[in-house]
């Protein structure tokens, strides 16, 4: 079978690794002339850690990342409201843990052995004809797939190209993400909650934090490090001392926030996988998660001898669930965390750890039976 995958992110990437060992040889392009580095880092949940495992490198990114033991949510007043000890939750699927996004895009990229990516290199068209789908490429050439895996990201010019009103929706808020020192030793996943903004650290080892902190896009500006400063002046320690440390030419990605409504992104012989089908806030942080799900259940379900539409309404079903659910509540965790501080600090000092349980839930259960 010929299979060509647009993208070589982390969703592009681990259906091709997932592809290849089913004895798959698809080929990649890559709109970027190198490599993509987008995101600085990446918080790994146990149910992606599971799915690494089917790819067969769960050992080696655990062996790159930082154990996250708990997940820890304090008021913009340093009060807590929540503990979650993840091995609790997720002991079934596998640890949770944090790693620059590099190492991990490495790790997939050199798992690939006779696949190579196309850099520099863009799908302009592609039709279905008969049993085969012909694809031009920016270079020139023509050819035929069998199957055609659109990859590229929340800006998908696969989607665009091929399904309708489907662009990007903002949810409202703008977002900092960055790298800093781990000065204050902050040992294990951290937010603060504060009015209609969010702070959290990650520690990527203990010398070093991811930081992220949002607010609503109003607020946003310029997204300069002295506006994230003055939004979050009154936070207290650990974050606020972190924030009011930074240096104003720190190194940020600012962006705000974007949903793809997940639908059926199924055509003839086209299928959309990871952000480019169901790009959701990182309230949820399964971003990576759901990409890299998506491509182990795609390539079980190419590996089954059946028609080629068998095959995507199949994958389709055994994701539809999971990725609207995630979805569902990151919409769900995105209004909590912006509500008036003492409801939602009531919530989440009430009934945090329930809730908490309930939106993870049935990411436990097996991708198919």
């Amino acid at each position: 079978m010929k299979i060509l995958i647009v993208g070589a992110g982390i969703a592009g990437l681990a259906a091709a690794r997932a592809l290849q060992l089913r004895g798959y040889r698809p080929e990649i392009v890559e709109r970027h002339a190198e490599p993509p580095t987008a995101g600085q880092s990446i918080f790994l949940l146990g149910n992606a850690m599971r799915a690494l495992g089917d790819l067969g490198l769960k050992e080696q990114i655990q062996e790159l990342s930082f154990p996250v033991a708990s997940q820890t949510i304090l008021s913009s007043r340093g009060a807590l409201l929540n503990h979650v000890v993840t091995d609790r939750v997720w002991g079934s699927c596998g640890p949770c843990v944090a790693l620059l996004r590099k190492p991990l895009m490495n790790a997939l990229r050199n798992s690939l052995i006779q696949t190579q990516i196309e850099f520099g290199t863009t799908v302009l068209h592609t039709f279905h004809r008969g049993d085969r789908r012909d694809v031009y490429f920016s270079d020139g050439r023509v050819a035929e797939y069998d199957l055609v895996i659109g990859a590229d990201g929340i800006r998908s010019s696969m989607r665009a190209a091929n399904f309708s009103a489907t662009a990007p929706r903002s949810i409202g808020l703008s977002a900092w993400r960055l790298l800093t020192d781990n000065r204050y030793a902050i040992e294990s996943w951290t937010a603060m909650l504060g009015s209609g903004r969010t702070l959290l650290a990650i520690p990527l080892s203990k010398s070093e934090l991811y930081l992220y902190a949002d607010c609503a896009t109003k607020d946003f500006g310029n997204g300069s490090i002295p506006t994230l400063k003055m939004l979050f002046r009154d936070f207290a320690a650990p974050l606020g001392a972190v924030v009011a440390d930074l240096d104003d030419e720190v190194q940020a990605h600012r962006s705000d926030i974007e949903e793809v409504a997940s639908r059926e992104y199924l055509a003839n012989r086209l299928v959309l996988i990871g952000d480019a089908a169901h790009a959701a806030s990182p309230s949820m942080a399964q971003g990576a998660g759901m990409a890299i799900e998506d491509a182990v259940v795609l390539a079980e379900c190419i590996s089954r001898a059946q028609p080629m539409h068998r095959t995507l309404s199949d994958f389709r079903e055994l994701r539809k669930h999971r990725v609207e659910w995630v979805q569902k509540q990151s919409r769900a965790r995105d209004k909590l965390r912006t509500a008036p501080d003492i409801v939602r600090n009531t919530i989440l000092r009430t009934i945090g750890s329930k809730l908490y349980r309930r939106s993870y839930g049935s990411l436990l259960e097996p991708l198919w039976r």
